[in-house]
C-alpha cells in the first residue's frame, strides 16, 4: 500500500477579467499551497475511490479522472484509493482538486509514466481548473481559467489561520452572481498579483469572496468576527474558508467553538 499526501491551497486574491465564449470565466490569482492535507492510501485491485466522508465513487472527480485516464491512456487502472478528508469541503481550499492531482499523478508513475509532466497539466486542467497547480504545489500565479499556471517564488507571514464557518459554499452558485460589473483590466489584476508577491498583503483582493459574503451570510459574519480581533481576513477562492496571518487569540478560539466553526493553525 501507498499513502500520499495531497495539499490544500489558498487564493492570495483572484480578479475576473471577463467571460469566455465558451461560458467560462477568465481569471487571474495567485496559488499558495499550505501544509493542511487529506491523507491517500492506493493499493493494488479494482478500480475504486473510497472515502470516510461516504461520498458516492460516481460523484467523487477521483473516480471520474482515473476512468478518463483510463480511457485516453488505453492502461486498465488496477488500483483501490482511498482518501482520509481532513481538508474541509466547500471552503475554497482545492481539496477535491488536489485528490485528482495527487492521485492521477501517481498512479501514471506507477504505470510507467504515459502522460509527460505536460500533458499531465493538460488533462487535469480539462478536469479541474485548479488541479493543475498541484502537480508541482508551491506558489504559483493561475492564469485562463486557473490551469494555465507560472511557478512564482515569495515570503509571506510564518503564521497562518484559517476558520471555516459550517456553511459549504457552491463554486457555481459564486461563478453565476459575477456581473460585468466585476471585471478588471488584465493590466490590474496583474499589477495587484505582483503587489502580493512583492509583500504587500494589503492588495489581496478576491470578488469571488466579496459575493460569497452576500450569498452565505455566515462567511460575511466570520470576515466580521476576525476583523473584530484586529486581523485582516481574507477569503479563500470562492469561499467559505476566510483566513488570516497571525495566531489566534484564546478568546477567538473560545468564541469560534461556540458558534461551531472551525479554526485551524498553519506554520508555513
Amino acid at each position: 500500500m501507498i499513502k500520499i499526501l495531497s495539499p490544500a491551497k489558498i487564493n492570495l486574491g483572484l480578479w475576473i477579467l471577463g467571460k469566455r465564449p465558451d461560458g467560462y470565466h477568465e481569471l487571474i490569482t495567485l496559488y499558495r499551497e499550505i501544509p493542511l492535507y487529506d491523507e491517500i492510501y492506493i493499493r493494488e485491485g479494482v478500480l475504486s475511490v473510497e472515502t470516510n466522508l461516504n461520498i458516492p465513487q460516481e460523484e467523487n472527480i477521483v473516480y471520474k479522472g482515473l476512468k478518463e485516464f483510463e480511457r485516453i491512456t488505453g492502461l486498465p487502472v488496477e488500483f483501490s484509493v482511498f482518501i482520509q478528508k481532513n481538508i474541509p469541503v466547500g471552503a475554497g481550499l482545492g481539496g477535491g482538486s488536489s485528490n485528482l492531482a495527487s492521485v492521477i499523478k501517481k498512479v501514471n508513475e506507477l504505470l510507467g509514466s504515459p502522460l509527460s509532466e505536460e500533458e499531465l497539466i493538460q488533462f487535469l486542467g480539462s478536469i479541474s481548473a485548479d488541479a493543475p497547480f498541484f502537480v508541482k504545489g508551491g506558489s504559483a500565479i493561475g492564469r485562463g481559467i486557473g490551469e494555465l499556471i507560472e511557478p512564482v517564488e515569495f515570503k509571506i507571514e510564518e503564521k497562518l489561520t484559517l476558520i471555516i464557518p459550517s456553511v459549504q459554499s457552491s463554486t457555481a452558485r459564486i461563478y453565476g452572481a459575477v456581473r460585468p460589473e466585476h471585471y478588471v483590466s488584465r493590466e490590474y489584476a496583474e499589477g495587484k498579483v505582483r503587489e502580493v508577491i512583492e509583500g504587500n498583503i494589503e492588495a489581496i483582493e478576491n470578488v469571488l469572496g466579496e459575493l460569497a459574503k452576500e450569498i452565505y451570510p455566515e462567511i460575511g459574519e466570520v470576515v466580521r468576527f476576525v476583523e473584530y480581533f484586529g486581523f485582516k481576513p481574507f477569503i479563500t477562492g470562492s469561499g467559505s474558508g476566510v483566513f488570516f496571518f497571525g495566531e489566534a487569540p484564546e478568546e477567538m478560539k473560545r468564541g469560534a467553538k461556540g458558534r461551531m466553526w472551525r479554526v485551524i493553525e498553519l506554520e508555513l
